[in-house]
């Protein structure tokens, strides 16, 4: 059994290494060469993975082939996958992912209701385990006041702020 190439995280490696640079003419040097030796250390892995594809969509041709001739027809389609359900549990995990799909859905003077956003948390496989999950939205958008003020008189709607606002 060949050897498997060890993964290293070499996204956040080089960022590290930007970080700690000053960019001056040594240092940009040695980013590119960082940069060389990572996509060198990345070679192996990638042609492992290749190499596991490559398998693997051949098993699949062949297995289709020996459904089809043993029973005489092709095989139905796959039943797709029940969606993986993220549940935002934490509070801090919350007001992040709200605050960003807000943003997101959003541009300033765009209003935005909790239940429109408790649709997008939805469509974007998210759920918030609360009693009222509206609620819970309406209390994370109160608290970026800079970003997203109440619509007077509205319940559940909120009104994003223009940046110098």
């Amino acid at each position: 059994m060949a050897q498997l190439p060890t993964l290293k995280d070499w996204k956040s490696l080089l960022e590290q290494e930007v970080r700690n640079k000053s960019f001056d003419e040594v240092d940009i040097l040695n980013l590119i060469n960082a940069c060389h030796d990572y996509t060198e250390e990345m070679q192996p892995v990638s042609q492992w993975i290749g190499a596991q594809q490559s398998y693997v969509s051949q098993m699949q041709r062949t297995f289709m082939q020996v459904y089809t001739n043993m029973f005489g027809k092709e095989p139905p389609p796959r039943t797709p996958a029940a969606p993986v359900i993220e549940v935002l549990g934490t509070t801090e995990r919350r007001k992040q992912i709200v605050r960003e799909v807000a943003l997101a859905v959003t541009k300033a003077g765009d209003e935005v209701t909790d239940e429109a956003l408790l649709e997008q948390l939805s469509r974007r496989g998210m759920r918030i385990e609360t009693p009222n999950p509206t609620a819970t939205i309406s209390t994370i958008l109160n608290g970026f006041k800079s970003e997203f003020k109440k619509v007077e008189g509205k319940r559940g709607v909120f009104k994003r702020q223009t940046p110098t606002s």
